[in-house]
């Protein structure tokens, strides 16, 4: 049974139980309890309501977490560290909580921080209680989406009933931050509602998780890109299960998964807006996609395929971004195709090709650009057309093309991901376009070749 966030630090749970824990120390429900109403002594006394989350440390951002909520103010997880693009979202929160040495303008509270007096008993926790998040939208700028506690509730109830007998007395750790959808739903939500330890501390490499592995039973919540970097050299572990998802698992690195971590790795389809839709085993390859339970998708008379779920409150759904081939037979079954918009995913990072775009023709060096992905022995990367402004071509001159491009990605990093930088460049007059005025995507593909 899984219980409501408004009953995570109650009497349900014994002073001793468990919560989370670290290589140097073990969260208890009393230090939970102590934590959450220390820090909900220091937000509550301030008139920031939306608070920024930032934090690296899991333990920390569940402190944080609930220490908003119960304040009755609303927290907003960016879902990045990078300080030049939360000073640019800056209009979306009021106030800071971070164990970062992130200087903003505006009120920080960090980890470890300084204490009042915590109160003996919180307040009722709020109806309606919510949380904001950001994703990627079409137009390249983060979209903010408002997600109500009760469907995160919900959803954990769900991921309950389909797995919650096989995750009994195990432990979570992950490779996923909480601070996006995926992460908040499986190594945060899902841990504290059914009451089970999880990790302070991200694992970072196959060392750390195999040696967590052999000491306790675990559920692992990771990425095709970890998981498809599994060390085939050690050692086999049991695991009690394997989540994964930003991207399909080739089914090749499923069964590369099930030798390495004596289990298939169930798939999670969903998104930021939506919350999850379907998941997958492959036990054999292409294995199609099934529906949770409660969750429609409905063809849309533009082409569209919507997605209708009990988790979603919009009640016409949500449009998908991807190609769905629909069962022919009725059944609750899918196929992935691919995506249809401008949003890609590269090492199941969420990628804006428009931003990257912005952010490029925003540069003194640079008068125009065009984005685009390649794939090239396996691997997709970003690729750039650019054309340059006078200082851009004086440096040029000046320099060559090296210093130019490390130039440019030295900028660009500030604002985007190291995935997200382009490998690929290509300097030209202009923008290649067809007859619509419109870019050329065979040509520009061409030029890389």
């Amino acid at each position: 049974m899984t219980l409501p966030m408004c009953q995570w630090l109650g009497t349900e749970r014994a002073d001793d139980h468990l919560v989370a824990w670290s290589a140097t120390r073990e969260y208890r429900q009393r230090d939970f309890r102590r934590d959450v109403a220390t820090l909900f002594a220091s937000v509550s006394v301030t008139p920031c309501s939306r608070w920024a989350l930032c934090l690296e440390d899991n333990y920390s951002f569940a402190v944080a977490l609930l220490a908003v909520l119960y304040s009755g103010k609303t927290p907003v997880l960016p879902g990045h560290f990078r300080q030049a693009q939360l000073s640019e979202q800056c209009d979306e929160f009021d106030a800071l909580i971070t164990d970062l040495p992130l200087q903003l303008n505006c009120p920080v509270l960090r980890f470890p921080f300084v204490t009042l007096e915590p109160l003996s008993v919180l307040p009722a926790f709020p109806e309606n209680a919510s949380l904001v998040l950001f994703t990627s939208g079409s137009t390249g700028k983060p979209q903010k989406i408002i997600k109500p506690v009760s469907c995160l509730e919900r959803e954990s109830q769900w991921l309950s009933a389909q797995w919650g007998a096989e995750l009994a007395g195990s432990r979570f750790v992950a490779t996923v931050a909480p601070h996006h959808m995926y992460g908040l739903s499986f190594a945060f939500m899902l841990p504290l509602s059914l009451g089970l330890p999880f990790a302070a501390t991200s694992v970072q490499y196959h060392e750390q998780l195999h040696s967590l592995a052999v000491k306790t039973p675990l559920a692992f919540v990771s990425s095709p890109a970890f998981l498809k970097r599994l060390d085939s050299t050690l050692a086999p572990v049991t695991l009690r299960a394997v989540f994964s998802a930003g991207g399909p698992l080739e089914s090749d690195a499923a069964q590369s998964v099930k030798a390495t971590c004596s289990c298939l790795p169930t798939e999670i389809y969903g998104t930021t807006e939506s919350g999850i839709i379907a998941f997958r085993q492959q036990t054999r390859p292409g294995e199609a996609w099934a529906l949770f339970n409660n969750v429609d998708l409905r063809p849309q008379p533009d082409g569209n395929i919507a997605v209708i779920s009990p988790i979603i409150p919009q009640p016409e759904g949500i449009a998908l971004s991807d190609e769905i081939k629909l069962s022919s037979d009725g059944s609750r079954h899918f196929d992935l195709l691919g995506r249809k918009d401008r949003i890609v995913k590269i090492a199941e990072q969420r990628i804006s090709l428009d931003e990257i775009e912005q952010r490029l023709c925003a540069l003194d060096l640079l008068a125009d650009a065009c984005v685009l992905t390649l794939e090239k022995q396996g691997r997709v990367s970003v690729a750039a057309l650019i054309v340059l402004t006078p200082a851009g071509d004086a440096l040029l001159q000046v320099e060559n093309r090296n210093v130019l491009f490390g130039q440019i990605r030295h900028a660009l990093r500030e604002w985007v991901s190291p995935v997200s930088l382009p490998r690929y460049w290509r300097i030209v007059p202009a923008i290649p376009l067809n007859q619509q005025g419109k870019r050329a995507a065979a040509e520009l593909q061409e030029m890389f070749l």
